[in-house]
């Protein structure tokens, strides 16, 4: 039942497509697993450093689109192999989420960021790379739950932006946050 109504709410979203002309591109993979019995979804804790804007968030597998990727799907793919090892090229992709604007410009250009959504085998076993902290799978009734709701207040501000707890003192916001909280609303509107 949960399987059929994220597949259906994936592939009959008609996404939102921002143009990328005068913007910097990047693409991220939301992957799923266990669909059919208790469906997880996939995230990374960026690596530390100094100088990234994204140090430590919550964030999935993916990054900015070189020159040589054909597109930001091949790019979703690319990134998801390079930080956690995981291979998405004989993966279907079951839809598309909305494209989004970061925040955060790169070499002056706003950020537009497309989302694509994979269902990989449970054995898929993560190997972070330097870029990644550290990696896991929640369960997506947790994602779903009310009682999981937040707001995060982050360092440079006093703004609180929605989130949701996670397990360890870990906080989903931000862009992240945004895809997620999209798909949370197409599965279950209440």
């Amino acid at each position: 039942m949960v399987f059929n109504s994220i597949l259906l709410a994936i592939q009959s979203h008609n996404p939102v497509r921002i143009p990328p002309e005068g913007c910097h591109e990047a693409a991220v993979a939301m992957l799923f697993c266990g669909l059919d019995r208790t469906p997880k979804m996939f995230f990374i804790q960026r690596a530390h450093h100094e100088n990234d804007p994204w140090s430590g968030q919550i964030a999935f597998p993916g990054g900015s689109r070189d020159p040589e990727d054909p597109d930001t799907l091949y790019t979703a793919r690319r990134e998801t192999m390079e930080e956690v090892g995981i291979c998405l090229e004989n993966i279907p992709v079951m839809g598309r989420l909305d494209d989004q604007k970061s925040f955060i410009r790169i070499n002056s250009r706003p950020v537009v960021i497309n989302c694509y959504v994979f269902e990989v085998p449970e054995t898929a076993s993560p190997e972070n790379s330097e870029e990644v902290h550290d990696s896991f799978w929640v369960p997506l009734h947790h994602l779903i739950n009310p009682d999981n709701k937040t707001t995060h207040l982050i360092n440079r501000s006093d703004e609180h932006y929605p989130a949701i707890s996670l397990y360890d003192g870990r906080v989903l916001w931000g862009l992240t946050y945004r895809f997620v909280n999209m798909l949370i609303e197409k599965i279950s509107p209440d």
